[in-house]
């Protein structure tokens, strides 16, 4: 699984983090509405690395359960933007997650179109980074009577001033002519070929001086991208995008945001040559395979041979120990269909991921204090005995009701594939519904461990349970981490196959 550096350029420290746990530290936080904000960025990030479908699937998915993640009652969580309007008019051939009119129905007292609206919006950002009063308030640089001067002079400002104004066009809605456009862009890549050390991470270059020059200031990156894109010179428009991402960051210290650069007219034709250079030219570049492991829910066959490889990896001493020769020793055969039925027979109705689970292995092994011990096959699935009363505490935030006496239905246990301290229980759907608040919807159920000492671990499905441990693992693997095992030295494990 890739690394991905996240950093802003302006704001707070930089990190580098897989995928899997960017999106984790997203739902983690206290303000759901902030997961939505925040992975609405992520998808950008997908569009910028020019994975469009990818982008809208996930984007799609936020539409559809964003109001699950931020209910209501919490802070309103992202409507449409004009970035992502301006992504759905630039590709008709994907199906916008809600209805056409919602968008355009906020335009009404302005009596625009969408196409409008954006156009306006786009001429706008334009204007703003073709302004030049701020420059004489700020660094004491006067407009020249003529802009031409650019050819005779290195000053950054100057260089700077002349861009803009060779760029800059007063009319609502109209551009310079392609000479003055030429001219301009050839002002701004004067500048833009001066050396220029990259943004330190942590600084705020907006409260300092620095802030003078940086190239990105003087001449806003998204003002060149335009000018190259309406000239045609794509590869041109592509080595800026990439000069911004590499050295500015994003936010203040680069005049511009990512979603402002998503927002220039024809970015969607300058993203594939960006994607060609991959890292070297986009550091935030996310690789195919990763964005689809990112948007795509990964299958139970990848699932349980990523949970198996790792965990050979990180306990194999313990494994080796009980016989296993190779990571494909942890997980048990399929289940046959004629297993599953007969025993949905003897105890009703198992859940629909478990049943698929034991399709592609019937139960995992575990260790003495690692996974749980690990599951056993359905085969040892018996009716519980356990009364739910003991622990009901740990699942009335999960949407059990409180009751007088008892509740009904039994709930299922089994058995750890390797002898341990743990007992794992379900509260198949049947009875979790029957006893759940009316938010409890069909099928759902709850799969949860308890220690012997008492402590209650619980997951809203097995699967859930199962990339816990994956993530767990992959973590460990990551960080150069090993299952505990006091009686052996790792040091001395130079054996890493399998």
């Amino acid at each position: 699984m890739m690394s991905i550096r996240w950093f802003d350029g302006v704001w707070g420290d930089g990190s580098e983090q897989t995928l899997p746990k960017l999106v984790s530290s997203y739902l983690e936080l206290s303000d759901p509405s902030v997961a939505v904000t925040e992975t609405f960025y992520l998808a950008n990030v997908l569009i910028l690395s020019n994975h469009i479908q990818r982008a809208h699937e996930l984007i799609n998915t936020l539409y559809k359960y964003r109001d699950e993640i931020a209910p209501a009652s919490s802070t309103p969580t992202n409507s449409s933007t004009p970035v992502l309007e301006y992504f759905w008019q630039a590709h008709k051939d994907i199906s916008r997650p809600f209805h056409e009119q919602q968008y355009e129905s906020a335009l009404k007292e302005d009596s625009l179109t969408l196409d409008e609206y954006l156009a306006k919006e786009q001429w706008g950002q334009y204007r703003e980074s073709c302004r030049t009063r701020w420059m004489l308030e700020h660094l004491s640089v006067a407009e020249p009577k003529d802009p031409h001067i650019w050819r005779e002079t290195d000053d950054p400002a100057m260089l700077a001033m002349c861009s803009r104004l060779l760029a800059k066009e007063e009319t609502q809605g109209l551009y310079p002519p392609q000479e003055s456009i030429r001219e301009a862009l050839a002002a701004a890549m004067k500048l833009y070929a001066q050396p220029q050390a990259p943004v330190e991470e942590g600084v705020d270059y907006t409260s300092t001086q620095a802030w003078r020059s940086r190239h990105s200031f003087l001449i806003y990156r998204r003002l060149a991208i335009e000018l190259a894109i309406r000239l045609g010179e794509l590869e041109t428009a592509s080595a800026i995008l990439s000069m911004a991402l590499r050295v500015d960051g994003f936010g203040r210290s680069s005049g511009a945001s990512l979603q402002d650069f998503l927002f220039v007219p024809g970015i969607y034709d300058v993203l594939p040559v960006l994607a060609k250079g991959g890292k070297e030219s986009n550091p935030l570049f996310v690789e195919e395979l990763d964005a689809e492991i990112l948007v795509l829910e990964a299958s139970w066959k990848e699932l349980l041979e990523r949970l198996a490889e790792g965990a050979w990896i990180v306990n194999k001493r313990e494994y080796k120990r009980m016989g296993l020769e190779s990571s494909a020793d942890i997980l048990f055969p399929p289940a046959t269909e004629a297993r599953i039925e007969a025993k949905e027979n003897d105890v009703g109705k198992l859940p629909a991921d478990l049943k698929e689970m034991v399709r592609i292995a019937n139960g995992y092994r575990g260790g003495w204090d690692f996974l749980a011990g690990g599951m056993n096959g359905i085969q040892d699935i018996v009716p519980s005995d356990f009364p739910l009363e003991e622990v009901e505490d740990h699942f009335f935030g999960r949407g059990l009701k409180r009751v007088e006496g008892d509740y009904s239905g039994d709930m299922l246990e089994f058995l750890s594939a390797v002898d341990c301290e743990v007992d794992h229980f379900i509260i198949p759907p049947a009875m979790w519904k029957a006893n759940g608040e009316e938010s409890v919807k069909d099928g759902e159920y709850q799969y949860w461990q308890r220690h012997i000492w008492g402590q209650v671990k619980s997951w809203g499905s097995v699967r859930e349970s199962i990339v816990d441990h994956v993530q767990y693992i992959e973590e460990m693997i990551e960080e150069g981490m090993k299952e505990a095992d006091d009686d052996y030295n790792y040091d001395d494990d130079t054996d890493d196959g399998e």
